[in-house]
Formats: structure tokens, sequence, C-alpha cells
């Protein structure tokens, strides 16, 4: 991690100075930058599995530079974000992926033109990171080791009360994915792949009360990309607004059409057709200054019979779980896929250097087959994040999953109980 990273940053701040002398009248150029350390420990895993496969006891500690310059010339701008994100202490561990480890890569590196026409802003091509609304379909991580990445073209439009967005897009695949290479923290340039695309519209009301995106996520196989042959389109609309003074209430209805095949295995060329849906929805009240709370549900579909020729599982193309099912990495959550889960959450922040966050979920598989378990267990969640300084951030948290008759199977039936602690040191 030292010596690449080390060379990396050389090589930003060697290009840096080289260039700011030369247009030091005209060229605006900015960095930024932060570096985490965290632990996470797990006892007993969440899902069904077997001794041989996972030890009882799982710990990492993980890694992860990010390295950011913005460079700005009249209506042009410029930027690359470095990322390397590594992990240790979890030899043999087969839940760590290329979702937690990625060696050093260029996550951000593109271009874009301001200011276009009346109603265009901008045009950006290159590879980049996106939030999108919720980020229950597309989102740039927090939590998460390491960070999805685009690439391809992005139009940002406004007409009346909107803000648009229209991208052409190629997800970039991590690599190494191969176990070992993985867990030895080996280096492998990440790379897009032009059967496997994602287009569509985002747009979002200037009050911020609407959201509206569509995305169509078009793949096929190859020999260098196994897919699952997805040709699906999602369509997501999300209604925010706030009444009483002191309450907000937030619905996001997602529906998902069109076909794929159950795996990504190559004997597997059965064609199904998808008919999958999500709901999330809150409803919550400022208690006071500092602490909001309030009442939740996830829904999503789910499959009770593979056989049936139709796909019901929801698939959150590139979105996040955290926010809603708890940490990911070492504890995995569950899956925004065949759940029913209401719950409580609340967030106090104190003044501008604690922040404490509780939650509670129940949670319940939405479809089962017939004489199965649906009850997963109830999910109590904490964290709290000290403000040190500007610049530094420590957190601490944990969760606790006592096991629903659906989860008491396996080499290990008992509770799952987690915890994490980390620090955090960005720059700017």
């Amino acid at each position: 991690m030292g010596k690449l990273s080390i060379s990396a940053l050389g090589a930003l701040i060697a290009i840096t100075s080289v260039a700011a002398p030369v247009y030091a009248e005209s060229l605006a150029f900015n960095y930024s930058g932060s570096l985490r350390v965290r632990y996470e420990t797990l006892n007993n895993p969440i899902f069904p599995t077997s001794d041989n496969v996972r030890t009882q006891t799982n710990e990492r500690i993980s890694t992860r530079i990010r390295l950011k310059g913005d460079a700005a010339y009249g209506n042009w701008r410029a930027v690359a974000e470095i990322e390397d994100s590594r992990a240790y202490l979890d030899d043999n561990d087969p839940t760590l992926k290329s979702s937690q480890v990625n060696t050093l890569e260029p996550v951000q590196l593109y271009i874009s033109y301001h200011d276009v026409s009346e109603y265009i802003d901008s045009v950006t091509v290159g590879r980049v990171t996106l939030d999108h609304g919720s980020r229950r379909l597309i989102g740039h991580t927090r939590f998460r080791n390491a960070t999805s990445s685009f690439e391809g073209a992005l139009v940002d439009a406004h007409l009346t009360g909107w803000q648009l967005r229209g991208f052409y897009l190629f997800p970039v695949a991590r690599f190494p994915s191969d176990s070992a290479s993985i867990d030895d923290n080996k280096r492998a340039l990440d790379k897009s792949f032009s059967n496997r695309k994602l287009f569509g519209l985002y747009a979002v009301s200037e009050d911020k009360a609407w959201t509206v995106h569509s995305y169509w996520l078009k793949e096929s196989d190859s020999a260098e990309l196994a897919t699952k042959n997805r040709d699906i389109i999602t369509l997501s609309v999300d209604r925010t607004q706030r009444f009483f003074n002191s309450w907000k209430y937030n619905i996001e209805a997602m529906v998902q059409t069109g076909h794929a095949r159950q795996t990504a295995s190559a004997s597997d060329v059965t064609d199904r057709n998808v008919k999958a849906w999500m709901i999330h929805s809150h409803v919550g009240k400022q208690l006071n200054k500092s602490t909001f709370l309030r009442a939740e549900v996830e829904a999503a579909s789910g499959d009770s019979n593979s056989d049936d020729g139709t796909i019901h599982a929801f698939d959150s193309l590139y979105g996040l779980r955290r926010f809603d099912f708890g940490p990911t990495d070492v504890y995995q959550t569950f899956p925004r896929s065949n759940i029913l889960a209401p719950g409580l959450r609340s967030v106090t922040k104190i003044s501008d250097i604690h922040n404490i966050m509780v939650g509670y979920k129940a949670l319940w598989l939405h479809q089962v087959s017939e004489g199965e378990e649906d009850f997963l267990g109830h999910q109590v969640e904490f964290r709290w994040q000290y403000q040190v300084s500007s610049q530094l951030q420590f957190s601490l948290g944990g969760a606790y999953l006592a096991k629903g008759n659906a989860l008491e199977t396996g080499a290990y039936p008992d509770n799952s109980a987690y915890a994490f602690t980390g620090l955090m040191y960005t720059f700017k």
C-alpha cells in the first residue's frame, strides 16, 4: 500500500507543480483526499453456512486511501481521483470480494464542458462515480471499502422546475476477481466491457420533492465477462414532503421488467421474464434541535418458485444497502430483494462533534416456498461518530441480529454479533 500510494501522490504533486506556474493566471486547481483505517469483527455469520466454508469468527482490518485532483480552465473541468482499497487479517475469508479490495485504481478520470447552452449545463466524458437520488439504484460508497465506477458520457441540463441528466455508461468491472489475488491485495487494472451498458434519465425537481429515474441495463455473455444476460428496465419515483412543520415523509417505488437468466453460468441459456418491485417509505419527526426519529419500512419482491419461468427477485443494480439494512463488508447484511423489513431509526447530532445513530429492524423473507420459514430475525444497530478535529473523525459501531427460524440452520445458528471501529483523516 505505502509504495504504490506514495508514488501516485508524488506523480499528482509533480504534475500540479509543473502545470501551476504555466497557467497561474487562468488555471484553478484543487486537491483533496482521505485516509481511512477500520477494524471489523463478526461472531457467527448471518447466513446459513458450514464450518468448512467460513469460520465462526471473522476479523478484518481494511484501509482506503483517496486522492483527488480537480482542475478548471474557463468552461473546462478535468477531474482525476485515485483510490487504494485493501484488506488484511482475513485469510481465507470467502466473503472477501473486489467490492472490498481494489488496489490503486483511478475511480474517476473525466473531462467536462460547462455552460454549453441555455438549457444544457454540462457534458461529461470519461470515468465517473455517481450519486443518484436515494442511492438505492446507483451510488458512491461511504461505508463499503471499494467504489463503483462507470465509463461513458453524461449530459446535465435543466428545464422549468427540473434538473435533468441523461447518461450512456459502461459499468467498470473490478479486477482481479479471483479469491487468491484479492486476499493478497494484488493489483490489476479495472475495465469496462462493450457487452454491458447502462443508460437512462435522472430527473430532480427544483424543490427536491420529486425524483424520477430510469435505467436500462443491457448485457450479454462474452469470453471475458460472464453475465446473467440481463436486459432489464428499472423505473423509480421518489416523493418527499414536509408537513406539520416538524414532520417529513418519503416514499420511493420501483418497478422492474425485461428478461434475464437465473445464473451467470455458461450452461444457463434460458431467458426468463423479469417482473419485480421495491418500495421504501418512512415517516419522521424532528423531536428537538438535535434528534430526528423516523419509522420506516422496506419491501422488495422475491422468488418462491425458481421454476415458474419468471424472475421476481428485485435487482438493485449498482445501489447501496448500508443505510437501510446495516453495515456491509464483513457483516454482509441483507440484499434489497425478497425482503420485508419494518423498523425505527433515530439520528442525534450533538453540536458538530458527535453524531449518534440507533436503528431497529424486524426482517422477513417476502416470499418463501410452502412449508418454509420466513422470519429472519430482529436486528439492532448502533453507530457513533466523533469529530476529533476538522480533519480527523473517529467512528464506533456495531449490529446484533437475533436470528429467526429462517436462519437457524447450518453450523452457526446462534445470534450474530458485529462491531467496528475506525479513523478517517481528510484534507483539502
